[in-house]
C-alpha cells in the first residue's frame, strides 16, 4: 500500500442497520450513533442525524420526516444513505471531505451487486476516489480478534439490527455465508405485537428496544432484580380500549418466550451453514469454536444456546457491538489485493 497522502485520513465506516459507526485512522471511532436522519420535507434540508433524529421518533409533525435508509440490511434510500454520510463527514472533520484518503465502507452480506455499485458510486460522488467496500462479518472477524489468513476455519455468527449473519472464513476471505432478517429489529416488532396483543397496550420501537435490552434472556436463570423475584419493566403507552396513556408490566419470562420463538429461525440458520460447509473446514470449528459479534451477543445466555444446538465452544467478542468497526481498522493497513474487490 502506497504512503498515504500528506495531511490526508483513511476512513473505515461501518454501515449497519441500527448504527453508523466511523473510524478514521490515528483518531479512532469518532462516531457511534443510530442510522437514522430527520428530513425537513418542504426544504429537503437534513434537521438532524443519529441519536437526535432517533429521538424524534413517532413524536414528529408532517413536515418533518424521520427515515432509516437501512432496513433489515437492505438498502431502502441511497439518497439519504448519501446524506447521512455527508452530514456526519462535515462533523467528523469540520472541514471539507477532501480531508479523506481513503474510504473503506463495510456493509451486510445480503446486499445486491446493483446495492454495491450504488455504495461505490457513492463514494466517487462525495469526492472520494479511493473507495472500496468489504463485507461486515470479514471485519465482524477481525474485530474480535481472530486470524482469517490462517488455512483454518473460523465460524463467525453476527446478530445485528437488521440481519443476523453467518459466515464461515479461511485464508482471509468468506468461504459459506447465509444471512435472515431475523435480528435485534425484528426482535422489537415482536416485543411490540406481544405487548400490543397480551397486554392491549400500544408502545413505540424506542420503548420495545428499552424492554428488550432489560429483560433479554434465552436461559432458564431469568434476570432477577435485588429482591430475588423475576425482573420487569414498566412500559409506558396507549391503552387500546380506553385510549389513554396507561402503564403496564412486562416481566423478563414473558420476553424469553419470544426471543426463545425469534432464535429458532436463527437456529436452523446456523445448523444449515454448518451443514453446508466443506468437511475440513468444519472439522477445524471444533477446534476454533464459534465466534459471536453484534448487539445479540449481549443476551444473557446465549453463549450456552448455541453451544447446546452445535456442541462445539462459543466465544462472546470482548467488544460485540463495535467489533465491525474494529476489523476496519485492520482491513485498512492491508494491501487493497488482499481484500479489496472491485465492483
Amino acid at each position: 500500500m502506497g504512503e498515504r497522502a500528506k495531511g490526508k485520513m483513511n476512513v473505515g465506516v461501518d454501515l449497519g442497520t441500527s448504527n453508523l459507526l466511523i473510524y478514521v485512522e490515528g483518531r479512532g471511532t469518532v462516531f457511534n450513533e443510530p442510522s437514522i436522519i430527520a428530513v425537513d420535507k418542504a426544504r429537503k434540508k437534513v434537521v438532524s442525524v443519529g441519536f437526535e433524529a432517533a429521538g424524534l421518533v413517532g413524536k414528529v409533525h408532517d413536515k418533518v420526516e424521520v427515515i432509516k435508509p437501512l432496513n433489515g440490511g437492505v438498502i431502502s434510500d441511497i439518497d439519504m444513505i448519501r446524506e447521512i454520510l455527508l452530514f456526519t463527514f462535515e462533523k467528523v472533520f469540520m472541514s471539507s471531505i477532501d480531508s479523506i484518503n481513503k474510504l473503506l465502507i463495510c456493509i451486510p452480506s445480503e446486499i445486491t451487486e446493483t446495492e454495491k455499485a450504488a455504495i461505490m458510486k457513492l463514494g466517487h460522488e462525495l469526492g472520494i476516489e479511493n473507495t472500496y467496500i468489504d463485507e461486515e462479518i470479514k471485519a465482524a472477524a477481525l474485530g474480535g480478534g481472530i486470524d482469517i489468513y490462517t488455512p483454518s476455519g473460523h465460524l463467525v455468527v453476527d446478530i445485528g439490527g437488521g440481519t443476523t449473519d453467518f459466515g464461515v472464513l479461511s485464508l482471509g476471505e468468506v468461504v459459506n455465508s447465509k444471512s435472515i432478517k431475523i435480528a435485534g429489529d425484528y426482535f422489537d416488532k415482536q416485543i411490540t405485537t406481544y405487548v400490543k396483543e397480551k397486554h392491549k397496550l400500544e408502545v413505540g420501537p424506542q420503548t420495545a428496544e428499552k424492554i428488550k435490552v432489560a429483560l433479554a434472556s434465552l436461559t432458564g436463570d431469568l434476570p432477577q432484580d435485588e429482591e430475588g423475584k423475576v425482573l420487569t419493566y414498566s412500559a409506558m403507552g396507549r391503552d387500546l380500549v380506553s385510549g389513554l396513556p396507561q402503564q403496564v408490566s412486562i416481566n423478563a419470562k414473558e420476553i424469553r418466550g419470544i426471543l426463545l420463538t425469534c432464535f429458532e429461525a436463527i437456529k436452523a440458520t446456523l445448523i444449515s451453514t454448518l451443514e453446508s460447509t466443506p468437511p475440513e473446514l468444519a472439522g477445524d470449528l471444533v477446534d476454533n469454536g464459534i465466534h459471536i459479534t453484534g448487539g445479540g451477543a449481549h443476551i444473557k445466555g446465549v453463549k450456552k444456546y448455541f453451544e447446546d444446538v452445535t456442541g462445539v465452544e462459543v466465544q462472546i467478542s470482548k467488544v460485540p457491538m463495535t467489533a465491525v468497526i474494529n476489523g476496519t481498522k485492520k482491513l485498512l493497513k492491508i494491501d487493497k489485493k488482499h481484500y479489496f474487490g472491485e465492483f
